[in-house]
């Protein structure tokens, strides 16, 4: 199993590529659907699933494209029922072609994909049905949760800093350390943040 990731769009989003045995998962499809297939396409893999973390349009400009590759289609309702909302996604800055949802998650789902576990944590703050999905009680793609040193922006229609200190504090409530793949920048941990991340402490 291999992890990748490509930097897509202005705001260099981290687009991240689950490959095993031929079969992958993309985890927040910036754009440039294309050159996300292709890749796949030279790891001798053929694209099963993409996972949202959050309906911003940043994460999720390739979302349609790849749901007509043949790609089914995964994040949480409470997002996905804004998405046509431009207050929410900021499609103003950008057009988004309208895709359908075709797995909803909530809270501790748990979903089998290509050979791996992902558990679902529901994480509000930074978008309402923001969510995070732990990956063989390994890894932790955060979307715009939780960064390096950091934390998701508030500042946007629907944010809430409260929910989004709580949906933080959540992470560091897990029993071990993870590897943290998120939205944007570096990957970290979680013992890291817990340990030097000023926006939440423990």
């Amino acid at each position: 199993m291999e992890i990748y990731t490509l930097v897509l769009s202005s705001y260099a989003t981290n687009v991240y590529i689950i490959i095993d045995n031929g079969a992958a998962v993309v985890v927040d499809p910036a754009e440039n659907a294309q050159l996300i297939l292709d890749f796949i396409q030279r790891k001798n893999a053929v694209l099963k699933y993409v996972l949202l973390t959050h309906g911003h349009f940043d994460h999720m400009c390739a979302v349609s494209e790849l749901q007509k590759s043949g790609a089914t289609v995964v994040m949480s309702k409470i997002d996905f029922d804004l998405v046509d909302n431009g207050e929410l996604n900021a499609m103003f800055y950008v057009d988004v072609e309208r895709f359908n949802l075709d797995i909803s998650v909530k809270q501790d789902d748990v979903l089998e994909l290509i050979g791996h576990t992902f558990k679902v944590i529901s994480t509000s703050g930074h978008t309402p049905g923001s969510v995070c999905y732990i990956m063989d009680d390994d890894v932790i793609f955060t979307g715009d949760t939780l960064f390096y040193l950091s934390i998701g922006r508030t500042n946007f229609t629907f944010g809430n800093k409260t929910e989004l200190i709580n949906s933080v504090k959540k992470l560091y409530a897990l029993p071990h350390d993870y590897k943290i793949l998120s939205g944007h920048g570096q990957q970290t941990t979680l013992d890291f943040e817990r340990k030097n991340n000023n926006y939440v402490r423990v």
